[in-house]
């Protein structure tokens, strides 16, 4: 094997020895988020919440395979493996951008119901404690108070609680509160994560197509070399 086709089957190598070990990260990951996925499904209402762990330990378990296929083909110059996981990658990569096209598609309908969830959620959190937990955790992590904003909470529903101020602050009321309203919050949330989602899917694409173009490579290279010396 010539000095370029080295470099190729060691780059692709390296390369997919990271993806196993990110297929791995993946795996944990979802298997993490649908232990505590009590939560999610609260946040989402009629959305399966576990179905988005699920979806990761798939994920994670199919990119450790195809890691493992390209890993092996590389290392062990087989071109069975290595157009296996050309073709792999293929199928991957129309995944990816299929994942992205939906994810701009349906980020509307799953903005609406986050934040009608959120309003439920809102009015009954005095009847259920998991919700006003849930309530202190969105207006934290988002820096929102209330549906709308700070007057949303009214005697019925109670005082501004400590979660729609910065920390630190001793009394929170409605003139140091987060102005912002969480069903706002959240929209913009979603609206933010589908573009990270989307460009991420396209960026990881490209650098797969890279790969899938290096398997081609090696794989043609290496039965060329047999059939010359078969």
């Amino acid at each position: 094997m010539n000095c370029g086709m080295s470099l190729v089957k060691y780059v692709l190598f390296i390369f997919n020895l990271l993806c196993a070990l990110c297929g791995i990260a993946l795996l944990t990951i979802g298997i993490i988020v649908l232990v505590n996925a009590a939560d999610l499904e609260k946040l989402f209402g009629d959305y399966n919440a576990i179905a988005a762990p699920i979806l990761l330990i798939i994920l994670g378990s199919v990119v450790f395979v195809i890691a493992f296929f390209g890993c092996c083909g590389a290392i062990r110059e087989s071109h069975c493996l290595t157009m296996t996981y050309a073709a792999f990658m293929l199928i991957l990569i129309i995944g990816q951008i299929v994942i992205a096209a939906i994810t701009f598609a349906f980020a509307g309908d799953i903005a609406s119901v986050m934040t009608k969830t959120f309003d439920r959620i809102f009015l009954e959190q005095d009847n259920v404690q998991v919700n006003r937990e849930l309530v202190d955790t969105v207006q934290m992590n988002l820096q929102c108070c209330g549906p709308r904003g700070p007057a949303d909470w009214t005697p019925q529903i109670g005082p501004i609680p400590p979660s729609c101020c910065e920390s630190g602050v001793s009394q929170c009321n409605a003139g140091n509160a987060f102005q912002t309203g969480c069903i706002a919050a959240l929209e913009d949330w979603v609206d933010m994560s589908k573009h990270i989602i989307a460009w991420v899917a396209l960026g990881v694409a490209l650098i797969q197509l890279v790969a899938l173009i290096f398997a081609c490579c090696l794989g043609n290279h290496i039965r060329n070399e047999r059939r010359r010396y078969a």
